[in-house]
Formats: structure tokens, C-alpha cells, sequence
């Protein structure tokens, strides 16, 4: 299963808004074909295991249950029940409503099938898609490059660079995982970014959305005049329904990038799945400096927004500090 959910893992940056997958088909012990989902639209793992193997009577391994329906391919189940396979091992259930059943119907063709292995892994891997379909909205990762005291830029608002080149390519390689990016007018007007994908990883569609409540956003900037796909918000949205917008347009995860009014929005409202922090090892202070948090505090701990650390590692001389809430 460790080895399916490797294959799983190339399909990172193109199978997206379908999960990624991984299958083995293994005889007397021996793996005898691989297969993953490799693009959207494209044959999924088992389909892809299955071509040109002669499986019956073999095992297959495969990190999440096998379709039951008939979307842009046809059913995986149906196709393992005629490959003659003896034995299915699955890693997870499929969470989507309309895929899953694939389980029930091997087991109806008289195919034993096992869940549950390394069933956590499989979760993580998939964590977009899991949540997308679960909540019928995209899953919001936050990120920034800041201080050790949690500034994101000076008192004068300089804050090219932070974060060391290391951090900045690991950066750039969390954006081709996702469908947009999402950043305030002050962010656009401050730095005139280009928002854009650059190491040409993913090839599927990408937004930029900017919040622009107070009609900030110079009609100059890159995201408006470079035709690229920008979605900008002059309105005042709430979170959720913006959220929910957004997974209507076909979005199934989102990076918000800043600035510290937006960051601290999604954070005071509990609207992300995951946080990646790229820290840098020097302070600024500067009581008016922009952190990642601003606004009212709390007045007790017991009131603080708390997350946990998943996983610390050592980037560039700085850290990147992967979060959950």
C-alpha cells in the first residue's frame, strides 16, 4: 500500500478536481503491474494496472475505493469484476456520493475486499479532495513568509524578501497543488504581484481572486491587466459565501496569501483546512508593522485561536512550519 500511494503522489499536480490514486496487482507475492490516475479525465489506476494484465485470480492494492459509476470513464469496479481479480485491498472509503458503492458491488461479484489500510495516509494525501466533497467547499490553505516575531513586513511595508530563495521555490510549488490564490487589494496595490504559477508543474486552470472592498486595487495592476484569470470582488462578501461561490466556479482549493487583514479574517473566522509557514530567523518589531494576526486580541489564553504543528522542517535557513487547525 505504501508503494500505491507513491504512484498516488504523481498524480499531485494534474489529476485535480479527482483525487489522486495509486494501484498495484500483485500475484504469489510479486508485483506483476502499477498503475495510477495520471490526468483528470484519463483512466483511473485500476484502469491503468489492468491494461494489457492478465489479473485473474490476482490481488489488487489500491488507495481508494474503486468507482461504481459512469462519469468521463466508465466504472473501475466493473472493470476488476471482468479482470477476474480475487482479492481487493483498499485503503478508504471514496467520500464523494456519486463515485462510491465500488466496494459493495465487488463484494456482490463474490470479491473479497479488505479496507482500512494505512487508511490515514491515504487521508492526508487526499485532504483537498476529501474535504471539497465533503463540505461542497474548496479547501483554504494559508501562507506566509514573516519574521520570527511574526511580522510580514517592516514598518514602511518593505518585505521583499523575508523568507530566503529555498523558502520562495517551496512557496511556488504549494501553488501549483491548488486552483487559485486569494489576496487583498493592500497586497495588490503595495507589491503589484503576478500571482502566477511559474514552474510550469500543473497544467490545470488557475484564478487569482482579489478582495477589493474598498476599491483599492490600482486598474493598472498585473492580476487585472495581464489576462489571466481574475475574479475580483469589489463587494462586501462574507467568507462562507465567498467559499461557496468559488467551489460553484469548479475551485476545490484555495491558497490565501495575505495580506494581514485577510489572513487574520480567515483565521478569527476558523475558514481554513491547513497552514504553511515560511519563518525567517529575524525580527523587525515596529508596533505598526503587519503581522499575521492583527486586530482585537484575545484577553485569555483560553480564548486564543489555536492550532497544532504538524511538521517543522528546516528550509533555507529559516523553517516552514506545516499547521492544522
Amino acid at each position: 500500500m505504501r508503494r500505491a500511494l507513491e504512484l498516488a503522489a504523481r498524480g499531485r499536480y494534474s489529476v485535480s478536481p479527482n483525487p489522486m490514486v495509486g494501484c498495484l496487482i500483485v500475484r504469489d507475492g510479486n508485483v506483476i503491474a502499477e498503475g495510477w490516475h495520471q490526468r483528470a479525465g484519463e483512466p483511473h489506476a485500476e484502469i491503468e494496472a489492468l491494461r494489457d494484465t492478465n489479473a485473474r485470480g490476482a490481488a489488487m492494492i489500491v488507495t481508494l475505493e474503486p468507482c461504481a459509476h459512469h462519469g468521463r470513464t466508465p466504472p473501475c469496479a466493473d472493470a476488476i469484476i471482468a479482470a477476474g481479480i480475487s482479492r481487493v485491498v483498499v485503503a478508504m472509503r471514496d467520500p464523494h456520493p456519486v463515485a462510491a458503492g465500488g466496494i459493495e458491488k465487488l463484494r456482490q461479484a463474490g470479491i473479497e475486499v479488505i479496507t482500512g489500510v494505512l487508511e490515514d495516509e491515504a487521508r492526508k494525501l487526499n485532504e483537498i479532495f476529501i474535504h471539497a466533497v465533503t463540505h461542497h467547499r474548496p479547501f483554504v490553505l494559508l501562507k506566509a513568509g514573516m519574521t520570527l516575531d511574526g511580522k510580514l513586513a517592516t514598518v514602511t511595508g518593505e518585505s521583499k524578501w523575508i523568507t530566503s530563495e529555498s523558502s520562495r521555490q517551496r512557496s511556488l510549488e504549494l501553488r501549483e497543488e491548488y486552483d487559485a490564490i486569494l489576496v487583498g487589494a493592500g497586497t495588490v496595490l503595495a507589491d503589484n504581484p503576478h500571482l502566477t504559477r511559474r514552474l510550469g508543474l500543473s497544467n490545470r486552470n488557475w484564478t487569482r481572486v482579489i478582495l477589493d472592498r474598498a476599491r483599492i486595487a490600482p486598474p493598472s495592476a498585473h492580476v487585472l491587466t495581464d489576462g489571466g484569470n481574475t475574479i475580483h470582488i469589489v463587494e462586501d462578501v462574507d467568507l462562507d459565501a465567498l467559499l461557496a461561490d468559488l467551489y460553484e466556479r469548479g475551485i476545490h482549493s484555495v491558497i490565501v496569501e495575505g495580506g494581514s487583514a485577510v489572513l487574520s479574517e480567515f483565521i478569527r473566522r476558523g475558514s481554513w483546512q491547513k497552514m504553511v509557514l515560511f519563518l525567517a530567523p529575524m525580527f523587525v518589531g515596529g508596533v505598526t508593522a503587519p503581522s499575521i494576526f492583527s486586530g482585537r486580541g484575545v484577553a485569555k489564553l483560553m480564548d486564543a485561536y489555536s492550532f497544532r504543528f504538524e511538521r517543522v522542517e528546516a528550509v533555507g535557513g529559516g523553517a516552514m512550519i506545516t499547521a492544522y487547525p
